[in-house]
């Protein structure tokens, strides 16, 4: 029995056993580490070596999300990447991701952008004025909508005292309420 840590790398991509993507995916990125462009270029090879390898819909899924797990890319390379993936499974005729577990991937990626807008206007505070009490930064965990926490880190960013930002962000907690209350 010939071991899959043996096969170098050319003969993991014609290998058509699973293990041989997954194997291929971490050394790739084991390989790739910092940079960028070729972590690009190497999940992509591998993504399209997924179809080439002619595994069902299913195993395509799979090894999809070992491999995304295994080489994270940035974000404008990543929606980069997906618009390649995109094409790519228009040609092939073989969607390898279901609109439900798009619709995951997008709400995973929004409630990112939510922690990194509350983190962003904790930061600014702590920053600008002394006393960002751990009160304030709970008021801050509870608002979950991007346009809000914009406007919010622009008064961060505007205000003249932790307390006028205190203010709005007690004014804008209430008017949250408010309209919960009214659904």
């Amino acid at each position: 029995m010939v071991k899959l840590l043996d096969y170098d790398m050319e003969e993991l991509a014609q290998n058509p056993n699973p293990l041989a993507a997954i194997v291929q995916a971490h050394r790739t990125a084991q390989i790739a580490k910092k940079d960028v462009g070729v972590r690009y270029t190497s999940k992509l090879s591998l993504i399209k070596s997924l179809f080439e390898r002619g595994y069902g819909k299913g195993d395509i899924v799979q090894l999809f999300r070992l491999i995304d797990w295994f080489i994270a890319l940035p974000k404008f390379e990543e929606e980069q990447l997906w618009q390649e993936i995109e094409t790519l499974k228009e040609d092939k005729k073989m969607p390898y991701i279901t609109s439900y577990e798009r619709i995951v991937i997008e709400k995973k990626l929004q409630q990112g952008q939510i922690m990194n807008a509350r983190n962003n206007i904790v930061q600014v505070l702590e920053v600008r004025f002394e006393g960002v009490t751990q009160e304030l930064k709970q008021t801050i965990e509870k608002f979950d909508d991007l346009e809000l926490l914009g406007e919010l880190l622009t008064q961060a960013v505007k205000s003249p005292s932790l307390e006028v930002f205190e203010s709005i962000a007690s004014q804008k907690t209430a008017e949250g309420k408010l309209l919960a209350e009214e659904d």
